[in-house]
């Protein structure tokens, strides 16, 4: 009878221990670090956005100027500069500044652009899934709409794009965003923001993001002609 006693027990102590079922292991959440590398890689295609503008609603027109240069990763190192060398830059620096202070003149449409660049494999469709705009606090200021993507040709201007990039392919392209809801912010002017989307290469969604930062429009006095 004792011995029976001790045989129960026994196997109510093991049923105890091992009879629970064991805790399920959850996916780790994936979201975007802010130190993340502002560039997406899908297989054999990466993205870069080179640069976002925050600006006014031109009727959807594409930026005036040519694109930024597509980023090289790591940077050239430059030594041993000439003085010769700093007086050309000095002079491009001065050419280009006097350029952009032209083009401010004109609407700027809001946009932003992307180094598309594929290395090998096969043709492969690139969408913007969403576009989302951050204050320099990190909050969210609400999504901005993609729309016209078009891409620079040999012809030096931006033309109508299919969303496409074919094997060895490196492209620069620039989308439309619609303007932000800037009446949730007090004062927006002389601050950085942050540009960030989700693109989809082929059946991935990577991000990409840029820093913009809108000054305040210069006004001139009374009478003054330009």
């Amino acid at each position: 009878m004792m011995r029976a006693l001790m045989l129960v027990i026994a196997l109510g102590a093991c049923t105890k221990a091992g009879g629970g079922s064991e805790p399920t292991s959850q996916p780790p959440t994936t979201g975007v670090a802010p130190n993340t590398p502002p560039v997406a890689t899908a297989g054999k295609v990466s993205v870069v956005m080179t640069a976002a503008t925050l600006a006014d609603d031109c009727g959807g027109t594409p930026p005036w100027g040519a694109p930024p240069p597509v980023p090289v990763t790591p940077p050239p190192a430059v030594k041993d500069r000439s003085a010769k060398q700093d007086r050309a830059s000095e002079e491009d620096a001065d050419t280009s500044k006097s350029k952009s202070t032209m083009a401010r003149r004109r609407c700027e449409q809001t946009s932003m652009q992307l180094a598309v660049v594929s290395k090998g494999g096969a043709p492969t469709q690139v969408h913007i899934k969403k576009v989302e705009l951050f204050d320099p606090s990190g909050t969210s200021l609400g999504e901005l709409v993609a729309s016209k993507p078009t891409r620079w040709s040999d012809k030096g201007t931006y033309e109508a794009w299919d969303e496409t990039i074919a094997a060895d392919q490196t492209l620069s392209v620039s989308y439309v965003l619609a303007q932000p809801n800037w009446d949730s912010v007090k004062d927006r002017w002389n601050k950085t923001y942050t540009v960030k989307a989700v693109v989809t290469v082929g059946s991935g969604d990577q991000a990409v993001q840029a820093d913009v930062e809108v000054r305040a429009p210069t006004i001139l006095p009374p009478n003054v002609k330009t």
